[in-house]
């Protein structure tokens, strides 16, 4: 077995376009440069840009909740090395994700991980009567962590560039260095005093780990989220209503539905109608080809 064979040396194949050989962005690239941009935006001190998109308890429960996902885009300006090594291991789990996952479903369980780990981190701030305000993307990169060792626990990574582990025993690692500090806080051993949100941490690594117990898929509950089915769903109907039979569609009802079917097939292929789909659409359009005649 040559080196480029061996699972800590091989690389992906994945390009920045999420399809196709030229170059462009995917859903990592995309997050990754709206991280960095946000970071650039902290270090030039707009007026209250932290303060506005930081997790804060106290203004989570005043009603400001964008600030549960807003803030897994802001980093501590302390240290350079904060969002050098979250995007890097974002980076690094993330590429071979995208083999198992979709763009869409990639991004929704990033933000879906950020989120859980921002209300841990309010839960354990109000367990703690404390109100100290939290950044950073640590929390859904744990959860991404997490879920790579689920899919592939053998993968090895280099460690300092010499030592081969497995991905699993990195994860157990830092399982151990976030959950002693809790464990000591919870025993009365006093506050850690290394200003990390080990609790985000965690929520993170959980909801990685549920994530692949329960094979929780998102891409499916936001597919038919389109600007198209919203406003066909909200637009006015019409005042006055034709008479029909009982048992009979509408013109309108079947035109809806017709546009329905269609556009998934545009976005999903033909491939993804259901029988009964299949066949909905076979009889609308024998219907309505009849009554135009």
């Amino acid at each position: 077995m040559g080196i480029s064979d061996r699972e800590y040396i091989r690389t992906t194949n994945r390009s920045y376009g999420g399809g196709g050989g030229g170059f462009g962005w995917d859903v990592i690239g995309r997050i990754i440069a709206v991280t960095v941009v946000a970071y650039v935006l902290q270090l030039l001190i707009v007026p209250g840009f932290t303060d506005w998109f930081e997790l804060s308890t106290s203004d989570v429960l005043h009603g400001q909740v964008w600030r549960l996902l807003s803030y897994d885009f802001l980093h501590g300006l302390g240290s350079l090395w904060h969002i050098l090594i979250n995007m890097y291991l974002l980076y690094c789990a993330g590429s071979r994700l995208l083999e198992n996952h979709s763009q869409k479903e990639f991004l929704l369980f990033y933000l879906s991980a950020g989120i859980a780990a921002g209300i841990s981190y309010v839960l354990w701030q109000l367990f703690r009567g404390e109100r100290n305000p939290a950044v950073g993307a640590s929390g859904s990169v744990s959860a991404v962590l997490v879920l790579y060792a689920m899919y592939w626990p053998r993968a090895r990574w280099m460690i300092f560039g010499i030592i081969p582990v497995p991905v699993i025993v990195i994860v157990i690692v830092m399982l151990a260095f976030d959950l002693h500090p809790v464990l000591l806080e919870l025993g009365g051993g006093g506050q850690s005093t290394d200003r990390v949100a080990h609790i985000a941490h965690l929520g993170g690594m959980l909801f990685g780990f549920a994530y692949y117990r329960f094979q929780w898929r998102f891409e499916p509950l936001v597919a038919d989220l389109s600007w198209q089915t919203l406003r066909r769903r909200f637009r006015r109907r019409p005042k006055l209503r034709v008479h029909q039979p009982a048992g009979e569609e509408s013109r309108f009802d079947m035109q809806a539905r017709m546009d329905e079917l269609l556009e998934k097939i545009s976005r999903e292929g033909e491939a993804s109608l259901t029988p009964e789909e299949r066949e909905t659409l076979n009889r609308i359009s024998r219907q309505l080809r009849t009554r135009k005649a």
